[in-house]
């Protein structure tokens, strides 16, 4: 009887012991996994946009300055006095700036995947048109379309930056895509003066929005949240998100739908330190402009 009961209990002993160490190997397996998994490097797809968003404003700041190449031979042939030529490069300022609040609340409501490829397609084949321009009205109109369509691309990049970056890394990414602004006139503009002496003014125009247009699916194709874009990994997402990059945005946007408030924009007009803003941006816009356009 001894010798019967002894034997299972070993068996029972020495079972224990092995669910027990099954239990020990299994929890250091899942401590080195975790390990491992802390280990992974951040992608690096967020400077991917960087780069998106630099070439979507070198195109942007040459479909506003094109006209300026163009202006000296389009007036001569179309008999347009100085007057004339500073209305239609007024054109574009006004209605620039007249849609700068409804752009900015397009910009809260539509994602910038669509709202960008909708803008890009659409004054783009606005400038494409301005190349077909036969009097000083068609010009005048049409500029105003390019100003007006134009006016959601600054918030649309700024709410790319704040759903891409930590905020560590917000003025990198606004120094690089702001300098495109630059980059782009001070090395293409030749290229259109190239192009406008070979082949007409008409094509200064063309060939800008030609490039737009294309630039427009691109971005369609291209471009998504965080959360939806390919080859961000887990490590990426909590990177920008413990740095404040608001990730779920464009999710927490559709749950939230709010009204335009006057309220709001009160707040915001109240603000001295966002004067001091809007003054500062206003001398560097108008001081810009002067030399882009005359």
């Amino acid at each position: 009887m001894g010798t019967r009961i002894g034997v299972p209990s070993a068996r029972l002993y020495r079972n224990t012991d092995l669910n027990k160490s099954n239990k020990r190997l299994h929890s250091m397996r899942t401590r080195t996994l975790e390990g491992a998994a802390s280990l992974v490097t951040p992608s690096r797809k967020r400077f991917f946009i960087m780069v998106l968003l630099f070439i979507t404003v070198v195109i942007n700041y040459l479909d506003r300055s094109n006209l300026s190449i163009a202006a000296p031979a389009l007036t001569s042939e179309l008999g347009l006095d100085p007057v004339h030529v500073g209305l239609i490069f007024s054109a574009f300022g006004w209605t620039y700036a007249a849609m700068q609040l409804p752009g900015g609340w397009l910009v809260d409501r539509v994602p910038p995947r669509i709202l960008y490829t909708a803008a890009l397609l659409l004054w783009s084949i606005a400038t494409i048109m301005l190349g077909f321009a036969a009097s000083f009205i068609a010009l005048f109109v049409l500029r105003m379309a390019v100003g007006a369509l134009e006016a959601p691309a600054y918030p649309i990049n700024s709410r790319v930056v704040t759903t891409w970056f930590p905020e560590r890394e917000r003025a990198t990414a606004i120094g690089v895509y702001t300098s495109g602004q630059f980059v782009g006139l001070a090395f293409l503009t030749p290229v259109l003066a190239w192009l406008q002496a070979h082949y007409g003014w008409h094509m200064v125009f063309v060939a800008t929005g030609g490039v737009g247009v294309l630039w427009a699916l691109i971005w369609y194709t291209v471009y998504r949240e965080p959360r939806d874009f390919k080859g961000v990994n887990q490590q990426e997402i909590e990177l920008i998100q413990a740095g404040g990059g608001l990730v779920d945005i464009q999710k927490d946007v559709e749950k939230q739908k709010q009204a335009f408030s006057w309220l709001d924009l009160g707040i915001v007009l109240s603000k001295r330190k966002l004067w001091g803003i809007y003054l500062g941006q206003f001398c560097l816009n108008s001081t810009l402009w002067f030399f882009l356009t005359w």
